[in-house]
């Protein structure tokens, strides 16, 4: 896969480890993730589910990147087929303090895929802070 980072002049989203747009070719095959979330199953719990760290949107972050790395093992890729990341929180202020937990794991890889971070009211348990879609590439 070949990536080529399309960024204004300034670059501002280097910081955030993300590129403003990127051109993916010589590429064979996409994987594209459905919503992660830090749903566990809990047999006490009357649909079988709760929230892993309720309310604590670091915490979720980190679990859902840690069920991301595992999905990515299993399909052979990694972290650098990553080419886009897409970020749902009921929580922005709480995102961007936490923001720092996926700079750090994207980073490793060495990309910067593009991104969006967007507000939403409510996701599928009241608890739940944080939902991430990925698409990725090989």
């Amino acid at each position: 896969m070949k990536r080529q980072a399309i960024n204004p002049a300034n670059d501002w989203g280097a910081r955030f480890e993300m590129n403003q747009a990127e051109i993916i070719s010589e590429f064979n095959e996409i994987i594209k993730f459905s919503g992660q979330t830090s749903i566990i199953a809990d047999n006490n719990s009357e649909m079988g589910l709760s929230v892993k760290y309720p309310n604590d949107q670091k915490k979720q972050m980190e679990f859902i990147l840690n069920t991301i790395d595992n999905l990515l093992y299993q399909a052979k890729m990694s972290r650098n087929n990553i080419i886009h990341i897409s970020f749902y929180t009921t929580d922005m202020e709480g995102f961007l303090e936490s923001y720092e937990v996926y700079s750090n794991w994207i980073k490793e890889a060495g990309v910067r895929p593009t991104q969006s971070a967007i507000g939403v009211n409510q996701l599928v348990m009241p608890d739940m802070k944080l939902e991430i879609e990925i698409t990725g590439a090989r």
